[in-house]
């Protein structure tokens, strides 16, 4: 994690100096200050540990220092694992920011998998407090080597969607943006039906009548078509809040509110 506590006060890992007090804002356990040459500043649990705040990986912990300090050289304010009290569960917000309208918004970088409930659990609660949020998958390396360049775009066939990452693209109208942590960019992404073929096959019945059945496509449930633009860094998308109305079937449930939008510059 990028942030502890020391004294009741939050400290971010780059500006922290070696301390034995500082401490897990989740689980209030003692953590250790560490640097390197490869992994951002951070602070670790010290072992054995149960708390839920505990090892994260390389790829996010970078990615929100990325996101932070690229706004924070834009003149936004921005934090790391910015909390919000009315959050169940895990209550920090991978990076929290305030647009120059005065809109807060809440990026949710997600490197690993998050079931419907707390997906949707943890987006009713910003709609409901009023903060702008964007949801960001992150771009494994395995997805990234099936990619194939076609008319300028990348397309990944057969990419197995998460469902929160569907879920993620009907909440952004089909707007969404992945991170690809191998270089630290952004990927305007589209989840799009994957066409399956059904082979034709003749057979002949007891009584010598020719059947036919196949020879047509049909939607995958498993795999979906990953079309993407990009790369973009950052620093070439404009991010701006708008609001959505509250879209309900009987398998996703996405809350009228304020969504933060990338768009290039």
């Amino acid at each position: 994690m990028l942030v502890a506590s020391l004294y009741g006060n939050r400290v971010e890992a780059e500006d922290a100096e070696r301390h034995p007090d500082y401490s897990c804002p989740n689980c209030r356990q003692n953590v250790i200050l560490k640097r390197g040459r490869i992994r951002v500043a951070h602070f670790a649990h010290k072992p054995p540990t149960n708390c839920t705040w505990a090892g994260e990986t390389t790829e996010h912990l970078n990615a929100k220092k990325y996101f932070k300090d690229t706004f924070v050289r834009q003149g936004l304010v921005a934090e790391v694992e910015y909390p919000v009290a009315s959050l169940h569960g895990d209550r920090r917000t991978d990076v929290m920011l305030w647009l120059h309208t005065g809109v807060q918004v809440a990026l949710e970088l997600q490197h690993t998998s998050i079931s419907l409930d707390e997906i949707e659990a943890r987006a009713a609660t910003y709609a409901k407090e009023g903060i702008a949020q964007a949801w960001i998958p992150f771009l494994t390396k395995a997805a990234m080597a099936k990619a194939e360049r076609v008319r300028g775009e990348l397309v990944i066939k057969k990419y197995t969607a998460k469902p929160f990452e569907k879920w993620a693209q009907a909440l952004h109208f089909k707007n969404l943006w992945f991170w690809d942590p191998t270089i630290s960019q952004l990927w305007q992404g589209t989840l799009e039906t994957h066409e399956l073929y059904v082979e034709s096959t003749t057979w002949y019945e007891s009584g010598g009548e020719e059947r036919h059945a196949g020879g047509y496509t049909k939607p995958s449930k498993r795999w979906r078509d990953l079309y993407l633009k990009g790369p973009f860094r950052l620093e070439q998308l404009q991010l701006t809040a708008k609001r959505r109305q509250a879209w309900r079937t009987p398998r996703y449930n996405v809350p009228a509110g304020l969504i933060a939008q990338f768009s290039p510059k």
